[in-house]
């Protein structure tokens, strides 16, 4: 199974191709030429990571081509992509980082991430609800179910249930009487 890292740096690549290559088509939608230039490159990009291991550095030479395209004929065009924000790119990176992730499990552990998924939610809607619940208990409520999300984005089971168990404690604990604001 591929490395986190190696995962993120294809989440990135495809990121970029799947937001470049839309705009192109857009742009291009009456010329075959382009069309079809289009298709190979993101063919090539999409073998290159899909390659085991990826080949980062040719698909990410298909991006840089994909970038002069777009800088090259469409750069005052007013929805050409810009490359996001640190922590914007981050934010779609990770989507396409989880589903990578998810792809590699096996069966029986994505079928297991589903129950897991679902006890987080019953079990953070239920405390969510909870009447008479003090802020400071709810933000470490939110806190410690991000933690637990986090964990499965991971594929970390073990680290979920943990999390899970943790959240119930924090839920059982009795209010310190701090409020928001």
């Amino acid at each position: 199974m591929a490395g986190l890292y190696e995962i993120w740096q294809r989440a990135e690549a495809s990121r970029r191709i799947d937001v470049l290559s839309g705009f192109i088509a857009m742009c291009e939608a009456g010329n075959d030429d382009a069309r079809i230039r289009l298709a190979r490159l993101v063919a090539g990009a999409d073998k290159a990571l899909s390659a085991s291991p990826p080949d980062l550095d040719i698909a990410s030479g298909y991006v840089d081509e994909l970038v002069r395209w777009a800088d090259t004929e469409w750069a005052d065009h007013p929805y050409r992509p810009v490359e996001a924000r640190p922590d914007e790119a981050d934010r779609q990176t990770r989507d396409y980082a989880k589903d990578l992730r998810y792809a590699e499990l096996p069966v029986l552990v994505r079928e297991e991430m589903v129950g897991i998924e679902l006890s987080l939610e019953v079990r953070f809607l239920a405390l969510c609800c909870q009447p008479g619940l003090d802020c400071r208990t709810r933000q470490d409520v939110f806190y410690v179910a991000g933690r637990a999300a986090m964990a499965l984005d991971l594929g970390h089971l073990e680290a979920a249930e943990r999390e899970i168990r943790r959240l119930e404690q924090v839920g059982s604990a009795e209010p310190q009487g701090s409020h928001c604001g």
